[in-house]
């Protein structure tokens, strides 16, 4: 045999034997393409169940906020129409006519636990205000007074004002009056 036929048969063989090994090498590459391929779909279902929950996790947040946003909204609103209504109801003792205006004035001076002492009232109502105040009782005009009287005895001073009526004294049972009233409760 002759040192050609060795040769061509050891390229024979080692082409043989790449050609297996390419082979082989092929198998494994495809194989290894459908794990990858399979571990990939496998961790891209994991994220996609994560993205799910985080968003439904978010999206329950977030209406949870607005829900309580919106309730904000709702209770402001509530309390600007009982403002308007408490302001409204102010505007109309202080304009009251003055027979009305004199029925106000007999039962707020009715309540007062002093029998005497200046008596601060409105420069426009000063006239009425003089007409029922009860004896011992010096009335006199204040431009910081819109409606009611304030009293004063010595250190003691009485706010019956008619804002600090509304406003403080029976604010509480007058914006549950009005809230029922104008059904915002």
């Amino acid at each position: 045999m002759a040192l050609q036929d060795i040769l061509k048969r050891i390229l024979d063989q080692a082409q043989s034997t790449a050609r297996t090994m390419q082979e082989e090498t092929d198998a494994r590459r495809k194989q290894m393409a459908r794990e990858s391929e399979f571990l990939e779909k496998e961790e891209l279902a994991k994220l996609k169940g994560k993205a799910e929950k985080v968003t439904a996790t978010i999206e329950q947040k977030m209406c949870s906020m607005a829900k309580r946003e919106n309730a904000k909204n709702i209770l402001r609103a509530k309390q600007n129409v009982i403002q308007t209504a408490l302001t409204q109801f102010l505007d109309m003792l202080e304009k009251a006519d003055d027979k009305t205006y004199g029925q106000i004035l007999t039962r707020l001076f009715e309540s007062l636990p002093v029998s005497s002492g200046r008596v601060y009232a409105p420069p426009k109502r000063l006239e009425i205000t003089t007409h029922f105040a009860p004896p011992g009782f010096d009335v006199v005009a204040h431009k910081d007074i819109t409606g009611g009287f304030i009293v004063r005895d010595g250190d003691a001073e009485i706010d019956a004002s008619l804002r600090n009526l509304v406003f403080s004294e029976y604010k509480d049972q007058l914006t549950l009056y009005f809230a029922e009233q104008l059904r915002l409760a």
